[in-house]
């Protein structure tokens, strides 16, 4: 079999909320390794928001910050962010409206004063998510965040920027304001009153992602394989030579999938793996 570049995102995809990586995904992406496949994360989060269960994996890279941020065998290869006029423009608009937002920047966090409220437990809302409980967990812990008030405009370039809301209205401006210039990926939630999302360059995604990291290496782009289950993989599902959906994931990034595997709790990514003789 040629060698296969595996990109995997992480949340629904090898993660489950509350119960981090199981040992037999690590074993089974291991065991990939060794039989001389890449294994690469591909996720919308920063480097500095990366979950500790990473730091026991073999892996040969990380595609961060959704493919503005490259790492491959230690080294970082790639890295742009939005233009600063650009990072000013959202700030000033997503400022004035009602939803928390955040600068995901590739060293810290920067969270807009409502979302500080609300993240520190000072505020209540209507209900939570699985992704407002893992940035609750992460603004607790108080690593690599900051207020607002602290970005330095000049100094901490931005390549991503995540937003939530209680309003279906904001919901559907952030479409209408951005969609143009950003991919607007929006998460599923556990109720209809709750909106999270992403903006993601246009020309750094996790499908650029994957294409840049093959050409790095000067490996075969038709050797990719790409397992993930919300709309921020949507350019890696359709990118990769075999895009893989969790049976977890979005119902409208199985549309465009190549194949469905099992849920994250059924361990969809090495069974997936298995039948593709992979493992």
């Amino acid at each position: 079999m040629d060698k296969k570049m595996i990109f995997l995102d992480i949340d629904g995809t090898i993660l489950m909320p509350g119960e981090g990586i199981r040992q037999t995904v690590k074993d089974g992406l291991a065991g990939a390794r060794k039989r001389g496949h890449l294994v690469f994360i591909s996720t919308g989060r920063s480097v500095c928001t990366l979950p500790e269960e990473l730091r026991d994996m073999e892996l040969d890279g990380i595609v961060a910050s959704a493919g503005s941020d490259i790492w491959v065998h230690g080294r970082n290869i790639y890295r742009t962010s939005l233009e600063r006029e650009c990072t000013e423009r959202i700030c000033r608009i997503l400022g004035g409206m009602d939803m928390i937002f955040m600068l995901e920047g590739f060293e810290k966090i920067y969270v807009s004063e409502k979302g500080e409220r609300i993240l520190d437990g000072g505020m209540a809302v209507p209900d939570d998510n699985p992704e407002l409980i893992r940035w609750k967990t992460f603004f607790g812990r108080r690593k690599n965040v900051s207020g607002m008030e602290e970005w330095r405009r000049d100094q901490a370039p931005i390549p991503k920027v995540s937003f939530m809301t209680w309003s279906r209205a904001e919901a559907e401006d952030m479409h209408r304001l951005w969609e143009e210039e950003f991919h607007v990926a929006f998460f599923p939630g556990r109720t209809e009153h709750f909106f999270n999302g992403e903006l993601i360059s246009r020309t750094a995604d996790k499908g650029t992602g994957i294409i840049r990291t093959a050409e790095h290496l000067e490996l075969d782009p038709r050797n990719t394989v790409a397992f993930g289950d919300s709309m921020n993989d949507w350019q890696m599902i359709e990118r990769a030579a075999c895009g893989v959906v969790m049976g977890n994931g979005d119902d409208r990034l199985k549309q465009i999938a190549d194949r469905v595997c099992e849920s994250v709790e059924q361990d969809g990514v090495i069974r997936e793996l298995e039948r593709m003789g992979v493992l």
